[in-house]
């Protein structure tokens, strides 16, 4: 089996994307349980699961464009659903 420097770099970034993901998600459910439920919060856990999911995606699979280009719309739809108000 040959080593390859971009399948190291494909399953750095999906790690890297899950862990950001999974502690986004903890903190926007732990702010759900301590505030109330609001479209703001949803919005937050829902962008924060699309990183989960790309992230997923990267490891998942072989080192391929579909997978790439896959991840990339899933990042730029988490962009495009960022919430108007902040939550402080």
């Amino acid at each position: 089996m040959e080593f390859h420097y971009y399948y190291l770099i494909q399953d750095f970034l999906g790690v890297l994307l899950c862990f950001l993901g999974i502690i986004m998600v903890y903190l926007c459910l732990k702010m759900i349980f301590i505030r109330s439920f609001s479209k703001n919060s949803m919005l937050f856990l829902i962008k924060y699961s699309l990183f989960i999911i790309a992230g997923v995606n990267l490891l998942s699979n072989n080192f391929e464009l579909k997978p790439w280009i896959l991840s990339m719309i899933l990042m730029i739809t988490s962009f495009i659903i960022t919430p108007k108000q902040r939550i402080l």
